[in-house]
C-alpha cells in the first residue's frame, strides 16, 4: 500500500464495495465510485480555501462519513492532518489553531460546541461553508515524500494526553501486516464503532479502500442497530462489548445454560466445521442474531480479556481473536483461525521481531513504526520508548513460549512492591479473580494503610444473594495457591468501570489511581465497623 496514491487506487481498482452510514435515522450506501467523487470535490473546496501542501489541519468531529471523505482528501493534498480526540472538547478553537499551528479546523456543524469570535480558519464538515480562507503560519516544512503525515494524541497508562508524530512508511506497513493475516474477501464487511481520531480507526479503512471490502462507519449509540440490520462479517472492538454477551449468556436460567454448554461441547468433536458452526447457530440463536448472523472473524485488544469469554465465543462457533499492539508501534500479534490460543496475544505478525529486556520488558521492531516519537511530553520521555533503529519499548512485561506465542504478564509501571517487598503484577492475579463465573471484572491494589492487597470487585449480578460470600471463597482459593501473596480485603461493588466515572481512561485501561483512592475510604470504614464491634463484644 502506498498513502500517497489511495484516491488513485479506488478510481483505479473500481471496486464495487460500500461505505454505510446512518444519517437522519436511515442506513445510507455509498460505493467506492461515490466516495472517489466526493474526495475530488473536498479537494477542490480546500484548494480554493487556498491549501498548500505541509499546511497543518485539524480535524475535530464525531464519526462520520465526511471525516473520512476530508481525511482522504487531506491526504491527497499532502496535508498534514492533526486529529483532535474527545480530550479536547472543551479546548476554544482559537487556542487549537495558536497552539498547533494550524492553517485551518475542521469542526462538524451537528456538534454543540459553540465557536465565538470569527477570524479563525475554520470549516464545517457536515455544512456549506462561506468565505474560508486558511491563514498562512510560514513556509510549509519541506518533506517532499510526504512522510510525515499528521498529529494524533493518545492517553497512556500514567494517563497524561501524549502527542504522537505519524509516520506514512509505517501506516503503510500496518495496513499490509493486517490484511496479510486477517485475509479480507472483497465481500467482507468490517464495523467500525470507536472514534476515528483513534488512529487504529483510520488504518481499517485505508486497508478497506485500498484492498476493497466494504465498510460500516457509526458511532457506539447505534453500535447495536449496526450489528442487526447490516450484517457485518469483521469487528474490531474492546473486550468489554464482548463480555456483554457473556454477561447476556449467564443471565440465562441455569438449565438453560448448562444445557447448552453440555451440547456446545460435544459438538467440539464435530470435524466439520459448517456442522459445528450451524449447530452453534441454533444452540445459541439470540446471540449470534445480536452480532448480525454473518460474523467471521472478530478481534478484541486495548485490555485484557475474560478467558471465559473467548472459550465462551469458542463454544458458539464465533471467531474471536485476541491481538496486542500500541498505537506507537502498530500491530505486534495476533491470534488467527488454527493458530489460536487462548491466553496468549498470537505470533507476531509479519515483519515484526521483539525481544525481552533483562525485567522482562517486550521491545518491539519493525523497519517502521507508525510514529517516529512524542512531542508535548516531559524532556526525555520520547526516547524512554523510541529507542532507536526502529525499536520500541512496550512497557509491558511479557514472554514467549516454545511454538511463538506472546503472553503478556502485566505492564511495568503497574508492578505492585508488597509490604514484604515482593513484586506482584495485578493483571495476573485480577486474570485468577476474573476466571470466577460470578466475577465480571476485578481491580487489584495495594492500599499505604492496608498490609495486605485489596481486591475490588464488580460481580455479574450484584443484588444476587450470597454473590459476596462465594467470590470470596473464591479469592480464598487463590490465596491458598499463593503463599506469598494475600489478597486480604475484598471490596464488592456494584459500580461499573466506565470512561464517563473515570475508572477507565480514554484508552480503555484501568485508571487505578481513581480506583484506588476512590475505594479508599470503604476499606477505612469497613475496618472502623470492625474495631467498634470489637469493642462491643
Amino acid at each position: 500500500m502506498d498513502l500517497r496514491y489511495l484516491q488513485a487506487r479506488i478510481n483505479e481498482q473500481k471496486h464495487s464495495n460500500s461505505v454505510f452510514t446512518f444519517e437522519k435515522g436511515q442506513v445510507v450506501q455509498r460505493s467506492h465510485a461515490d466516495v472517489y467523487s466526493d474526495v475530488q470535490a473536498a479537494c477542490s473546496r480546500l484548494t480554493a480555501w487556498g491549501l498548500r501542501p505541509g499546511m497543518r489541519v485539524g480535524i475535530f468531529a464525531p464519526n462520520c462519513y465526511e471525516w473520512i471523505i476530508y481525511d482522504l482528501a487531506l491526504t491527497e493534498l499532502r496535508a498534514v492532518i492533526v486529529a483532535f480526540t474527545d480530550d479536547f472538547a472543551t479546548t476554544p478553537a482559537a487556542e487549537l489553531c495558536d497552539k498547533y499551528s494550524l492553517s485551518l479546523l475542521l469542526l462538524s456543524k451537528a456538534s454543540t460546541r459553540n465557536e465565538p469570535e470569527t477570524g479563525i480558519p475554520i470549516a464545517y464538515l457536515d455544512a456549506d461553508n462561506n468565505d474560508v480562507k486558511v491563514i498562512e503560519r510560514g513556509e510549509p516544512a519541506n518533506d517532499p515524500d510526504y512522510d510525515r503525515v499528521g498529529c494524533i494524541f493518545s492517553s497512556g497508562s500514567s494517563g497524561g494526553l501524549k502527542g504522537l508524530s505519524l509516520n506514512r512508511r509505517g501506516i503503510e506497513a500496518s495496513v499490509d501486516m493486517f490484511t496479510q493475516a486477517v485475509n479480507p474477501r472483497h465481500d467482507d464487511c468490517l464495523l467500525l464503532f470507536l472514534p476515528i481520531s483513534n488512529f487504529q480507526q483510520r488504518l481499517m479503512y485505508y486497508s478497506a479502500f485500498w484492498y476493497g471490502f466494504n465498510l460500516i462507519v457509526t458511532d457506539p449509540n447505534r453500535l447495536f442497530r449496526a450489528l442487526k440490520e447490516l450484517h457485518p462479517t469483521i469487528l474490531i472492538a474492546p473486550p468489554t462489548l464482548y463480555e456483554a454477551f457473556e454477561t447476556r449468556f449467564y443471565n440465562l436460567p441455569k438449565w438453560k445454560r448448562l444445557l447448552a454448554q453440555i451440547i456446545a461441547d460435544a459438538t467440539l468433536a464435530i470435524p466439520v466445521a459448517s456442522i459445528r458452526k450451524r449447530i452453534a447457530g441454533r444452540l445459541f440463536k439470540e446471540l449470534h442474531e445480536a452480532l448480525g448472523g454473518r460474523m467471521r472473524f472478530m478481534v478484541t485488544g486495548m485490555a485484557p480479556i475474560k478467558h471465559s469469554t473467548l472459550k465462551l465465543c469458542q463454544r458458539m462457533q464465533l471467531p474471536l481473536f485476541e491481538t496486542y499492539g500500541l498505537i506507537e508501534f502498530g500491530s505486534i500479534s495476533l491470534n488467527l483461525p488454527g493458530a489460536n490460543k487462548i491466553g496468549s496475544v498470537g505470533r507476531l505478525l509479519p515483519g515484526v521481531h521483539v525481544k525481552f529486556a533483562e525485567d522482562g520488558e517486550i521491545i518491539a521492531h519493525r523497519e517502521h513504526t507508525i510514529a517516529f516519537g512524542y512531542f508535548e511530553c516531559a524532556p526525555g520521555e520520547s526516547e524512554k520508548s523510541f529507542i532507536g533503529n526502529g525499536h520500541v519499548a512496550t512497557g509491558d512485561i511479557g514472554r514467549m513460549d516454545a511454538d511463538g506465542y506472546l503472553y503478556l504478564v502485566g505492564r511495568k509501571k503497574e508492578i505492585i512492591i508488597t509490604s514484604g517487598g515482593l513484586k506482584v503484577h495485578p493483571e495476573a492475579l485480577e486474570a485468577e479473580i476474573n476466571a470466577c463465573p460470578d466475577v465480571k471484572t476485578s481491580v487489584v491494589f495495594r492500599s499505604p494503610e492496608h498490609p495486605s492487597l485489596v481486591a475490588v470487585v464488580l460481580p455479574n449480578n450484584p443484588q444476587e444473594m450470597d454473590v459476596k460470600e462465594r467470590i470470596k471463597s473464591f479469592i480464598d482459593t487463590i490465596n491458598a495457591r499463593h503463599s506469598s501473596v494475600n489478597i486480604g480485603k475484598v471490596i464488592i461493588t456494584a459500580e461499573v468501570f466506565t470512561r464517563e466515572n473515570g475508572f477507565l481512561r480514554p484508552n480503555l485501561k484501568f485508571n487505578r489511581k481513581k480506583i484506588a483512592q476512590h475505594f479508599e475510604s470503604q476499606i477505612e470504614d469497613d475496618e472502623s465497623e470492625s474495631r467498634a464491634f470489637a469493642r462491643r463484644a
